[in-house]
């Protein structure tokens, strides 16, 4: 694995690709979010390099980072998407990535989102039901327009992750059970205005154990064959993401166990191969910066108390996710104390490190949650009518804004009071 992130200048200040973080700061006030381009494109280049030999495709996923400029410099680098609903579609077309080139993916998708990507050519549909089959039989029957089907399969699979993100054993909402993929494969096949692709999998995220990801590709490959082997054609194999993220040391996967596993298992098939990476895409390429309001000092903790809440990053209130967190000005002369960093809304849930040992911080100062491209922004909310955060991307040693601050006065106005 290799150390890539945000560095800090002679000063011991934190820039990015020559910018200070402070500068950035003043320009742009907090909660800021700032992605590096060249991580993006970093680990996307070493992704790219892992299943080159079996000509694999990548697929962003869009649900980690929907950002319309995060989007657009990912689709650029040559990526498709996989998308799990209309919102994420529609943001891929906004951005000019070719239909082609877009997954939709998701148990939920309602029937107007499935016309709307039959109506847009998109490259395949990955279904996760029978009954979900029965709709789309329905639309394209209707449209008397084709539409290319893929079967996500649950191969009942333990991914050993946090359970609320683990999707690949029949305990959980996702995927169509192996044993009834031949049943539903078939109906597919017979289907007039439907075209047979191949099958999906996706067994979960933040996974580290690579044999799981062997597991899986074996069995799901194996499945291909017997399918094959009883007449029906199978294209594609979507193998999915789940890339595990290190949070703590701050470090891109090399992914060389992805290409060995993918290389060993689908060098010499026919199979087209692609894989939907999102927070291994991203995560490491954004941080969160956030100003201390006040400390407070009770008879059995230290806080500190920032502007930045739950309902701009969500991860350690929902999964009790690490994410590491640093000054924006280091100073070597300070003792470490332990703090908990909590945000303002009103809930105990909302924080970002408990028991964190960290230089002594000061009203005022700042704070850079590392790690927070992926699930961060996306999961935002307005909870306590707070407004959204500012999202700057750097490009070329240049910041470039992708979204403004939502004033208080934009959220309130979204509102209607009825005239009772």
């Amino acid at each position: 694995m290799n150390k890539l992130g945000f560095v800090r200048d002679l000063d011991n200040n934190l820039s990015v690709q020559n910018i200070s973080v402070n500068y950035l700061v003043k320009k742009y006030g907090t909660p800021l979010f700032i992605y590096d381009s060249k991580i993006i494109e970093t680990t996307y280049q070493k992704i790219n390099k892992a299943i080159k030999p079996v000509n694999g495709k990548i697929h962003y996923a869009v649900k980690a980072n929907d950002n319309l400029g995060l989007i657009k410099f990912i689709s650029e680098l040559g990526s498709g998407a996989d998308v799990v609903s209309i919102g994420e579609l529609q943001k891929c077309l906004k951005v000019g990535m070719d239909p082609k080139k877009i997954i939709f993916s998701g148990v939920g998708k309602d029937v107007n989102e499935i016309e709307y990507a039959i109506s847009k050519n998109i490259k395949q549909i990955n279904i996760e039901s029978k009954e979900e089959l029965v709709d789309i039989i329905d639309i394209t029957t209707k449209l008397k327009k084709n539409a290319n089907i893929a079967l996500r399969v649950n191969l009942d699979i333990n991914a050993q992750t946090h359970k609320k993100i683990s999707t690949g054993d029949e305990n959980s909402k996702f995927g169509i059970s192996f044993k009834d993929v031949p049943d539903i494969y078939n109906i597919v096949t017979n289907s007039e205005y439907l075209t047979p692709f191949g099958l999906a999998v996706h067994i979960g995220s933040q996974i580290f154990n690579y044999k799981i990801f062997a597991k899986a590709y074996k069995q799901l490959k194996n499945l291909a064959k017997n399918l094959i082997e009883n007449g029906f054609p199978v294209k594609y194999l979507d193998l999915g993401g789940g890339f595990g993220v290190d949070y703590k040391n701050i470090l891109i996967n090399d992914f060389k166990e992805l290409k060995k596993i993918t290389t060993n298992l689908f060098i010499n098939e026919n199979f087209d191969i692609s894989v939907e990476p999102g927070r291994s895409l991203v995560a490491n390429s954004g941080i969160l910066i956030t100003k201390i309001i006040r400390t407070k000092l009770t008879k059995k903790k230290n806080f500190l108390i920032v502007d930045a809440g739950m309902n701009n990053l969500i991860r350690p209130t929902l999964y009790n996710a690490f994410h590491e967190i640093i000054p924006l000005s280091l100073n070597n002369d300070r003792e470490c104390e332990q703090v908990d960093i909590v945000g303002p809304i009103c809930e105990t849930g909302d924080f970002f490190a408990l028991n964190r040992k960290i230089q002594k911080m000061y009203k005022n100062e700042f704070l850079a949650i590392m790690s927070a491209g992926a699930y961060g922004s996306v999961m935002k909310s307005n909870y306590n009518t707070r407004p959204d955060a500012s999202e700057v991307f750097i490009y070329n040693n240049k910041d470039y804004l992708l979204k403004k601050k939502h004033s208080v006065e934009k959220i309130i106005n979204s509102e209607i009071i009825p005239k009772i």
